[in-house]
């Protein structure tokens, strides 16, 4: 018997509790003020019509219009004429309204309905918003203003609380600066800061045009600085930056990149890419480092130059380039490869300098000097300059190498092959003859001061001496091959980078 006492009081209690909490949630809509104020029943429900200044409250919402019917019953309303409903979050215009004040939710429609905070005005034809959450909601297209920013959609979801409109479908935001279009937006009123979440472009306007791809990451339209990662690129009018993750300032103009890097320079055909990359476009200047490579498209291949760090200059006026390589440079083409320890490419007189210990090698033919600078025209190999102790060395055998020392050298290129060169002052050569089976018959050791030398598949064919010649020919038997090398010479084989994966590879 006791039991079922504490049954029921229990059940009595919980009803009592559940009441008063459901109570508490659906507060009934007051009548604050109207004109006039008529009763009647439509469909067998009691209602109310209000005309004149109406106004009605519900917690800490007001409802203002010309006109409504009030179905106290049911705790809803249906008001006409210029309608507005404020809440401490938010303010909402528009022509018709039916509020259902259980669930608080708010369905405007109008020519215009418009949802105003602090920071913005947004304008649709129908919009839902829930009083209880704060969140308003429209499907129909829609758009935002705020002092800078015009964004359109075709849906869009309002969060008062977060003070955050997250926009779907169509979605283009035009600023005076730039025109941003994505497929998911999210815009933070206060921060003034767009997050998208899919496929996303911005262009911007202006002499400096750019453009951005993406399909993740943020832009503040304040501060101007932002975030781009997926499949993610900036290009302008002559450079393209790539990376897994992008981080850009568009008034510094300063960018950084981390992963999969690339820089792509259309105009000079030059593609630098690396673990991390900066990019200031109005210095004109950007470096790439951690596994940094420089490609030189050619006309029929490219040549890949590594090297610790990657840096490249633009003059602001002329817009000519500059790029310059620092530390452990190797370079790989099909017909050429080299070795030093810094390099300059220069686009002004389209020549790459070769500095600190160069070597270079053309097909069977080593090259050294102090300087060597590699001349391009019509983006072909056409000349190649050598500077104080000019060395070229050939392998003849195992055990001989043909051999032109002089104090400076131009070697001159057709179709990216080295075919003549010339030494200028105190030149001296050794080279290997052979007969008509290939066999070796004897060695021409000369001294001149100017020679001129013909090079055909890579091997010398002709050498003129052309200023006070002192030429001896020897049997092939007569000298060792140890006596057959010029002071200076040294052969540096295993340096030479044999394909293009062995830039990478540091040689000590």
């Amino acid at each position: 018997m006791k039991s079922i006492k504490f049954s029921l009081l229990f059940s009595y209690l919980f009803s009592l509790i559940f009441f008063q909490v459901k109570a508490q949630k659906l507060r009934q809509i007051e009548i604050i003020q109207a004109g006039s104020l008529e009763g009647s029943k439509e469909n067998g429900v009691e209602l109310r019509r209000l005309v004149g200044d109406v106004i009605f409250k519900q917690d800490d919402t007001f409802l203002y219009c010309d006109s409504a019917l009030f179905y106290e019953a049911l705790n809803t309303i249906d008001a006409y004429g210029v309608v507005r409903v404020e809440s401490p979050r938010a303010k909402i215009y528009g022509d018709f309204l039916h509020y259902e004040g259980n669930s608080k939710i708010a369905n405007m429609t109008g020519k215009v309905v418009k949802l105003t905070d602090e920071k913005m005005v947004l304008t649709t034809t129908a919009l839902n918003y829930n009083m209880e959450t704060d969140i308003g909601e429209y499907v129909v297209g829609g758009k935002m203003v705020d002092k800078e920013n015009v964004l359109t959609s075709k849906k869009g979801y309002y969060f008062a609380k977060e003070k955050c409109i997250y926009f779907k479908d169509n979605v283009v935001l035009v600023n005076p600066k730039y025109t941003m279009k994505s497929d998911t937006l999210k815009y933070n009123t206060v921060s003034e800061t767009v997050s998208f979440f899919g496929p996303t472009t911005i262009t911007t306007t202006g002499k400096d045009t750019s453009y951005i791809y993406c399909e993740y990451g943020w832009y503040n339209t304040k501060t101007e600085k932002s975030y781009f990662s997926k499949n993610a690129f900036l290009q302008s009018k002559e450079n393209r930056l790539s990376g897994d993750s992008l981080l850009y300032d568009r008034a510094t103009g300063v960018g950084k990149a981390w992963n999969d890097v690339k820089i792509s320079d259309s105009i000079n055909k030059v593609i630098i890419s690396g673990e991390y990359a900066m990019l200031n476009e109005k210095k004109g200047i950007s470096y790439v480092t951690d596994y940094a490579l420089l490609t030189k498209v050619f006309t029929t291949d490219s040549m890949f130059l590594h090297a610790d760090t990657l840096y490249g200059k633009q003059d602001t006026i002329t817009k000519l380039k500059t790029y310059f390589a620092y530390n452990n440079v190797r370079i790989f083409k099909t017909d050429l490869q080299g070795v030093c320890d810094s390099l300059i490419y220069s686009t002004a007189d389209s020549s790459i300098y070769f500095y600190s210990k160069p070597i270079i090698w053309s097909s069977k033919n080593q090259l050294t000097a102090d300087t060597i600078q590699l001349q391009l025209a019509n983006n072909k190999m056409s000349r190649m300059y050598l500077y104080s102790n000019s060395f070229i060395a050939g392998m003849e055998d195992s055990l001989r190498y043909n051999q032109v020392k002089g104090r400076a050298m131009v070697g001159y290129f057709e179709d990216n092959q080295l075919k003549t060169i010339r030494v200028t002052g105190n030149g001296q050569t050794i080279y290997y003859i052979r007969n008509k089976k290939k066999q070796l018959t004897g060695v021409n050791r000369a001294d001149c001061s100017d020679m001129l030398i013909k090079v055909d598949s890579s091997t010398v064919k002709k050498i003129s001496l052309l200023n006070k010649p002192d030429a001896t020919l020897y049997p092939i038997k007569e000298l060792l091959p140890s006596e057959l090398l010029l002071k200076g010479f040294k052969w540096y084989g295993e340096l030479q980078p044999k394909r293009k994966e062995d830039v990478y590879i540091s040689v000590d």
